[in-house]
């Protein structure tokens, strides 16, 4: 395709010190791992450790399908249980705002808080389990700290 001087263009390897592999190689090791993309933004994964911050990221990832999820205020609720808080984005690429989770490590189960609107009727499929959820978390998360 000619420029606007009417020059066929071509790519200036020399521009790019190392050519375009291995920015490539880059791009696919991080899209191959998501779980580089998801941070704990306040350092409180010491309190908790390296294997269950994997596994706390690990069911983030796999039960929100959010890649770039936001972890703060990790800590353990007894020997069993992680307390903490994430921020996802919605569709639209914006975050949503904070909400708080808990995870049972002996179950490998996640459950994230519900929103208020989620737990509007008793009758919607699904209710019995995000208010077991909510009522979890308010034992295990917020009790325990008082």
């Amino acid at each position: 395709m000619p420029d606007s001087v009417g020059k066929p263009m071509t790519w200036n390897v020399k521009r790019y010190p190392g050519g375009v592999a291995p920015a490539m190689m880059v791009l696919l090791t991080i899209l191959a791992n998501p779980t580089w993309s998801q941070t704990v933004e306040d350092g409180s994964q010491a309190s908790i450790g390296p294997g269950d911050t994997k596994v706390v990221l690990d069911l983030i990832r796999r039960e929100l399908d959010s890649p770039e999820a936001k972890v703060t205020n990790l800590r353990r609720s007894g020997p069993a249980h992680i307390c903490g808080s994430v921020n996802v984005k919605n569709r639209d690429g914006l975050y949503t705002g904070e909400r708080g989770f808990v995870v049972d490590l002996k179950a490998v189960k996640f459950g994230r808080v519900p929103d208020g609107p989620e737990l509007l009727s008793p009758r919607v499929a699904g209710f019995a389990l995000k208010e077991a959820i909510r009522q979890d978390y308010f034992r295990l998360c917020l009790e325990s700290r008082s």
